[in-house]
């Protein structure tokens, strides 16, 4: 801050020795107008239109880039609003997947189970349809016995009236 003082304290003391120096009156054409001023004044006038240009510049220059940056600042918050709510969804996510994994173990393990109860059901059909099928054949064997043993009788009896009859 002091040497920027200093600096503008020694550009003034040249101006105020330049101004000593041209203090000769001159004529100066301004569009349809003459004027006769002293050289310094000239000299300090367009020093000070020149200076107050540059300002406004510069001042117009300075918004436009506060002007950027807020926008990119808005930009950077919209952006980090967007990654906290990504990161959220991320993690809601992975617990989902979590979630779904340990369901699917938990699936597995049910469907493992059906199937040694299918399969022991499976077994336990297979044997009694075997024994379904020996208890068919011994009704049908029986059967064929009790048959037997009725037309034998009836052979009997048959004979027997006939022999009565006779």
């Amino acid at each position: 801050m002091q040497i920027g003082f200093i600096l503008i304290l020694i550009i003034a003391i040249f101006v105020a020795i330049f101004a000593i120096q041209n203090g000769a009156p001159v004529d100066v054409d301004l569009f349809f107008a003459t004027l006769r001023t002293p050289l310094a004044v000239v000299m300090m006038s367009c020093i000070i239109i020149g200076a107050i240009l540059v300002l406004i510049l510069g001042t117009t220059r300075q918004f436009k880039k506060r002007s950027e940056s807020k926008e990119l600042k808005n930009k950077l918050k919209t952006h980090e609003n967007d990654k906290v709510l990504a990161d959220n969804n991320i993690k809601a996510m992975e617990t989902e997947m979590q979630s779904l994994k340990d369901n699917n173990i938990s699936l597995v393990a049910n469907i493992s189970e059906i199937e040694k109860k299918n399969k022991l059901q499976t077994e336990t059909i297979e044997k009694l349809n075997n024994e379904l099928d020996l208890l068919k054949k011994e009704v049908v064997k029986l059967t064929m016995e009790s048959n037997i043993k009725n037309e034998s009788i009836e052979t009997i009896n048959y004979d027997e009236n006939s022999e009565t009859n006779s």
